[in-house]
């Protein structure tokens, strides 16, 4: 998808071909997010190896996760949701402010090397969240009711060294209530 000398890189059009087929089967690989924070509080480098992803060298990785949880609160700008697998364990899903690379890095999808330049790479990322926003949201946000329980699939942000689950905001890809 990368666009031929002197063209400008259509982003839209790389994340519209990657968003329909390859990034819906990696949600399907999606860790739960319980047994992700589980293995990670352990202290184990291999957990971090295994289940998240990063573009470069740093303390910040990034994961799928999935879960089961039940919608808590229903803020304007976020949803707090208590995760089903374990006893007080919130999280957010984010409804409003969805930005940063915690989707264009955790789908372990792109390569930093097949973007010769940043713009076009941090072009992805605002796609992505752009699609997150006009797409994924309008769709879940009527399913969000204090109450409902339902199933999430999405992408977190970690600092290595500072492993944190309170209130972990997810961005959710996929939502779909549970009887």
């Amino acid at each position: 998808m990368q666009a031929s000398k002197g063209e400008k890189f259509d982003a839209a059009a790389y994340v519209r071909s990657i968003w329909n087929d390859q990034l819906q089967k990696k949600l399907d690989s999606a860790i739960d997010i319980s047994i992700l924070r589980q293995s990670l509080q352990s202290g184990s480098d291999k957990a971090f190896d295994e289940n998240t992803h990063a573009l470069a060298i740093g303390n910040y990785r990034y994961a799928l996760v999935k879960g089961i949880a039940v919608v808590d609160k229903v803020n304007q700008d976020d949803v707090t949701i208590l995760i089903e697998s374990q006893p007080n364990f919130k999280a957010t899903l984010a409804t409003e402010f969805v930005y940063g690379n915690a989707l264009r890095d955790a789908s372990g999808l792109i390569d930093l090397k097949a973007f010769p330049n940043t713009n076009d790479l941090n072009a992805v990322s605002e796609e992505l969240n752009r699609m997150v926003r006009n797409k994924v949201v309008p769709s879940i946000k009527p399913l969000l009711k204090v109450g409902s329980k339902i199933e999430f699939t999405g992408a977190i942000e970690l600092n290595k060294e500072h492993v944190r689950f309170d209130n972990i905001e997810i961005i959710p890809v996929r939502i779909k209530t549970v009887s």
